[in-house]
């Protein structure tokens, strides 16, 4: 083999491996999806930027008081100098006098210093920036808990569709199995042949909802991937088991928790809206203090009959001015007695939101908690029913064996089995969401990432 042979040989190894690694499906615990959706998610990503133009804001607000440097520079060609009447009798002439003054060409620099000395709506607006960026960080510490359930009731729903498709694959197995025999039965003349187009047709029909399944479970692993912000076309692989995660969940004893709705993050953002309703206020109010700022501004200027500015021989004339401006407002008609009311007004609606808000929150945590409860107790009674009629389906299927019973028997007791299996599968899936509810409600916003 040629020296060019090999390396292509060995690129072709390495492409071939490199394709092979490519397609590894991406392992993903309930740990694992959360981590990657905190990083990735996409309305993490927008809130995440939100707090970071709040914090622009902050310092946009900040900057608003603090000393403005500005320059100037103007250049000015005169074509035709203005014409100026003087009075004759001042030149000792009968009639007036026209003249010009000045020079063609004429230019100026300069440098303006303003520096704000005292302004009530400042300080308020400054107060409201910050405010705003804590309603930013709320805003994402509340997108950060959303998520989080987000993810884990995505989680859990691939996990259930891929237990359901189970269950009609096992159905579809052991139905199969049963119409090959029955068939064997009818053409050997000791069974009736509509027993056989009962199972052929359950078998149809199985082979139709194992297709409908099969849809679910795309539809349910592409909306995992879209919260985890992940491109929809890699191959994903759960490691959790549908039962460990029910284990866990109803192990959390979210029921003795103690809820405190000071905790709670909806609560705090609306206690932030009311901080920010009252800063409004203060706003408003305002509106009656005087505003005082000061300035320096320093200027040279030329004028040249030529245009030789940079002859260092020209002259160049400085001029400087400081000053000190103060705005008092005096009278408005009654505007700004209106817009302090409203402000007033927005302020006790946010109050009365506040106690609504509260009761609401309360009434929330006692619901989720009973439905949690319940959910519980659902989990435990399906699992022994499931676990019955397995047992029942045991027996029914030695006794198959033995000739003591009929296929159509097995295939009951099957049915049976699978039923209370799939009623196992609602039931945990509806513990998991009903826990990830009652979680969030309890969320303490300070341990959340």
């Amino acid at each position: 083999m040629s020296f060019s042979k090999t390396i292509l040989s060995f690129l072709s190894v390495l492409l071939l491996a490199g394709l092979a690694k490519a397609q590894e499906p991406l392992s993903l615990s309930l740990g694992k999806a959360l981590e990657l959706g905190l990083k990735h998610n996409y309305s993490l990503q927008s809130a995440r930027i939100e707090v970071e133009s709040a914090r622009q804001k902050v310092r946009e607000t900040t900057a608003t008081g603090l000393p403005q440097l500005s320059a100037n520079l103007s250049y000015n060609d005169n074509i035709s100098l203005p014409t100026t009447l003087l009075p004759g009798a001042f030149l000792g002439q009968d009639e007036p006098v026209a003249v010009r003054f000045g020079t063609r060409y004429s230019s100026a620099a300069g440098l303006t210093l303003n520096q704000l000395l005292f302004s009530g709506s400042y300080i308020v607006a400054l107060q409201s920036s910050q405010a705003f960026l804590r309603q930013s960080e709320q805003s994402l510490v509340k997108s950060n808990i959303e998520v989080k359930k987000t993810i884990k009731d995505a989680y859990v729903l691939v996990l259930a569709t891929y237990e359901n498709l189970k269950v009609v694959d096992s159905t579809l197995l052991i139905t199969k199995k049963l119409s090959g025999q029955t068939r064997s039965i009818v053409e050997n003349g000791f069974g009736e042949e509509t027993d056989l187009d009962q199972l052929l047709l359950m078998v149809d029909e199985l082979e139709t909802a194992r297709n409908n399944v099969l849809s679910q479970v795309k539809l349910a692993e592409n909306l995992l991937k879209f919260h985890l912000g992940i491109d929809p076309n890699t191959q994903i692989q759960l490691t959790d088991r549908l039962d460990d995660l029910a284990s866990v969940f109803a192990g959390e004893q979210l029921t003795a928790s103690t809820f405190n709705v000071n905790n709670n993050i909806d609560f705090q953002l609306i206690k932030n809206q009311q901080h920010l309703a009252d800063l409004r206020l203060k706003l408003e109010k305002s509106a009656y203090l005087p505003t005082l700022s000061a300035f320096l501004n320093a200027q040279t200027n030329a004028q040249r009959e030529k245009w030789d500015f940079f002859d260092s021989k020209g002259r160049w004339f400085f001029s400087s001015v400081w000053g000190v401006s103060l705005n008092i407002p005096l009278w408005s008609s009654g505007e700004r007695a209106a817009r302090v009311r409203q402000a007033q007004l927005n302020l006790d609606a946010m109050q009365v939101a506040e106690q609504s808000l509260r009761n609401n929150l309360g009434l929330q945590y006692q619901t989720s908690r009973n439905a949690f409860g319940n959910a519980l107790l659902t989990v435990e009674n399906t699992r022994r029913n499931k676990a019955t009629a397995e047992k029942i389906y045991r027996r029914t299927s030695i006794k198959y064996t033995e000739g003591l019973a009929s296929s159509l028997d097995v295939l009951n007791t099957h049915n049976q089995f699978l039923n209370a299996q799939t009623q196992y599968i609602n039931a945990t899936l509806d513990l998991m969401n009903k826990a990830t509810e009652l979680e969030k409600l309890l969320a303490n916003p300070s341990n959340t990432p």
